[in-house]
């Protein structure tokens, strides 16, 4: 796998400067050109944007935002400038800014695999009509009413595959009846975003030419008991004349027909193609026994490629939906080994905070920061290791205090029993154990507990002035807790 190069070696200094120095013409001529080098690097056009707004182009403006957020679909900037462009005047069509938008013109193909699909294929395929030249749908025996429903859709040529254990046959099965330039893969219980129909063939269009194997992942949003979970991982779009192949009966990638779906160059980078699912619904899943059925395949895919990292990887996490999770320890153990020899293999993040997951339900806090402190040396911004190293250390940091409240006990009562020459410090069994305790207890969160003993022990020993500044931050933060319950 190769890393994303489209941002490498862009200076946006000059631009970011004649745009605080309202320098908008000049932002947008500089922001042009570092499009015309590198159309691919989303911050040139996210600039662009923004000089065009400034200059009342919001139309334009509009359709560069468009453009950033297709190659960025997790910016964290969206929001704010949609509600910015809500109120921005249209301003006159820029005929060259439509002209830098231009993309390749390239056919496309849609593939969908199926069986007993009756719930959902009228919804998935309704969603992509009129966004491909051609839709193919391969059923492996549906026997309820998938294929009647698909006989509505005229535009649909469904192929007939017998299941032979291999989600991936299917797929190649289905690609070599397509005639198109690129594919994009839609599960039958997902469907597309209807703003997001054209721009499926803009992406294909805009990696096209590169010349690294393109694969590209959607923004695939499940829908799993009200809440909506957001994947960016999953490959579903790519040229159809670059040797690709799929590998693994299930779970399965795309890679080159001779050679390693884990092991090969490629230019990986999710773009905003988004498709809402909801196959992973405890009901649906339940009812389709995947789950059993995954680790079935993958217990094949594992002992025909034990050397393939990737394979142990899904394996742990179907054994983990099976609460398996010893097996899905080991597992991740035979993941990361393998990986030793597959340098390229990109899933190692997962396979360390996978661990560290596990960990944590085990309570294992140090074996959590270990995983945390592998999966940052990947990537030191990655947020689930910042946060579970986090929680490690303070779930660490609560056991130090019980601990620590232990030693200060024994330290008390070590006065009644202490018979050495050194004279210990009287004071720690007069009020310094005690008040220790009360700083404890404080950080925990017990601050009644930890107000009380600060008071009894200021009355009892007056002059010890470390007392004193415990208590204003308690009563501190008593005010303010007092000032939000009376607004309340």
């Amino acid at each position: 796998m190769t890393s994303n190069p489209s941002m490498a070696g862009i200076d946006y200094t000059g631009i970011i400067d004649h745009l605080k120095q309202q320098r908008y013409a000049d932002a947008e001529r500089e922001a042009t050109l570092s499009i015309r080098q590198q159309p691919l690097a989303p911050q040139s056009w996210t600039l662009l944007a923004e000089a065009l707004l400034h200059q009342g182009f919001g139309s334009a403006a509009k359709r560069a935002f468009g453009r950033a957020w297709l190659l960025d679909p997790q910016a964290d900037w969206v929001a704010h400038v949609h509600r910015h462009l809500e109120h921005a005047p249209p301003g006159p069509r820029r005929e060259d800014i439509e002209l830098l938008l231009r993309t390749k013109p390239v056919s496309l193909a849609i593939g969908i695999i199926a069986r007993d699909e009756e719930r959902t294929i009228a919804r998935c395929l309704a969603s992509v009509r009129g966004a491909a030249d051609e839709i193919i749908l391969v059923d492996s025996g549906s026997t309820d009413r998938t294929l009647s429903i698909a006989a509505d859709f005229p535009e649909v040529k469904t192929i007939l595959v017998p299941w032979h254990n291999s989600f991936a046959e299917l797929r190649n099965e289905g690609m070599r009846h397509m005639q198109a330039d690129w594919v994009l893969w839609i599960d039958a219980d997902e469907y597309l975003y209807e703003e997001d129909r054209d721009v499926v063939r803009e992406a294909a269009g805009l990696f096209d030419d590169i010349p690294y194997t393109p694969i590209l992942n959607i923004w695939q949003m499940n829908q799993i008991q009200g809440a909506v979970r957001h994947e960016f991982s999953q490959a579903r779009l790519f040229p159809l004349r670059r040797g690709l192949q799929y590998h693994g009966r299930v779970h399965e990638q795309i890679g080159p027909v001779d050679g390693d779906a884990f092991n090969f160059a490629a230019y990986r980078q999710p773009v905003r193609i988004r498709v809402q699912h909801d196959g992973y619904e405890p009901a649906v899943v339940a009812a389709k026994n995947k789950v059993t059925r995954n680790l079935t395949l993958l217990d094949m895919m594992t002992q025909e490629q034990p050397e393939n990292p990737g394979w142990w990887l899904y394996h742990a996490r179907e054994s983990l939906a099976a609460d398996l999770p010893e097996q899905a320890k080991a597992s991740l153990s035979m993941a990361e080994a393998a990986a030793r020899h597959v340098p390229s293999f990109a899933r190692l993040l997962d396979v360390y905070m996978l661990t560290a997951k596990i960990n944590a339900a085990e309570a294992d806090w140090i074996a959590v920061e270990e995983n945390c402190e592998k999966a940052l040396a990947l990537h030191p911004d990655f947020p689930d290791a910042l946060f579970y190293r986090a929680m490690a250390k303070l779930k660490q940091g609560y056991a130090l205090y019980r601990e620590a409240e232990s030693s200060l006990s024994q330290a008390k009562l070590g006065f009644s029993t202490y018979r050495g020459t050194v004279t210990p410090d009287y004071e720690i069994g007069r009020w310094k154990a005690d008040a220790s305790l009360a700083d404890i207890a404080r950080a925990v969160g017990r601050f009644g507990d930890a107000a009380r003993m600060y008071r009894h022990l200021a009355e009892q020993y007056p002059y010890a002035d470390q007392l004193q500044k415990p208590q204003r931050l308690i009563d501190e933060q008593r005010t303010v807790l007092n000032l939000l319950y009376d607004k309340k």
